[in-house]
């Protein structure tokens, strides 16, 4: 009898974890005391593919269409992998359009995840985020309203440039894509604001105990504070890779208020 009732619960929690939180969706809001007035919206790891199709992501695009966010931004693992969404284009034509329709009066911007390559290469993603409105911040820096905005390569498939310094601004917000890269940032305490993802907050977490992922050893998800002037957040994502289910980690979207 304990066996069975040990399997029941097995099963039902690989079916919540299959059938219902990967369709779930979580909004986080962190404050700064920096009175600029403007609004970041932050998503990452969509990880689009057979099992998480664009229709998913409509939740979150009409949560930021609500919120109408200054800023967009996206820290990579656009789909799972690249060789699906070059094989199913009405896929990847679906994406486009659904964030296409995206709008942020201040941009829209994005880094590369590891995901982002085939054979080392990223261009086939650049192409669909650039004709989904993004701008690419691969080792560089923009300067918008007051906010400095930068971005690096992926830590695992790119060639990030650590040395990246931001634009001077009233505040600066750097995007990586796999936290632990921050640790070999040369100029780290010039951001005020990290952004990360990649992690999936382990995707598959019970208490203490998660999934481990290369490149989210230290941080892996919500809000650190680095140091007296630098904060990293890493967002728990939208998607999902390696298994089709998350467990304790819903699918998030955040907010930044400045």
């Amino acid at each position: 009898m304990t066996w069975m009732i040990i399997i029941l619960i097995a099963l039902f929690i690989l079916g919540y974890g299959i059938f219902l939180e990967p369709h779930l969706m979580r909004v986080r809001t962190v404050n700064y005391p920096h009175q600029q007035g403007i609004k970041i919206a932050h998503f990452a790891d969509t990880h689009f593919t057979w099992h998480t199709s664009a229709k998913r992501f409509k939740k979150f695009a009409k949560n930021m269409d609500e919120e109408k966010p200054d800023l967009i931004l996206f820290t990579g693992d656009l789909f799972d992998k690249v060789s699906w969404a070059r094989e199913n284009k009405s896929a990847t034509q679906a994406v486009i359009k659904t964030l296409s329709a995206l709008t942020a009066p201040l941009g829209k911007y994005a880094v590369f995840g590891n995901h982002d390559f085939e054979e080392n290469q990223s261009h086939f993603v650049r192409e669909i985020l650039e004709k989904s409105g993004f701008t690419i911040l691969n080792n560089r820096s923009v300067l918008t309203e007051k906010i400095s905005i930068s971005g690096i390569d992926d830590m695992r498939e790119g060639v990030p440039d650590f040395a990246i310094c931001p634009d001077h601004a009233a505040f600066s917000v750097l995007m990586i894509h796999e936290p632990d890269a921050l640790l070999q940032l040369d100029q780290m305490k010039q951001f005020d604001l990290i952004v990360a993802g990649h992690s999936h907050g382990g995707q598959v977490r019970l208490g203490k105990l998660r999934l481990h992922n290369k490149g989210s050893k230290y941080f892996d998800s919500g809000k650190y504070k680095i140091n007296e002037k630098t904060v990293l957040y890493v967002n728990n994502g939208i998607g999902l890779t390696f298994l089709p289910l998350r467990i304790g980690v819903v699918p998030e979207i955040v907010y930044y208020e400045l």
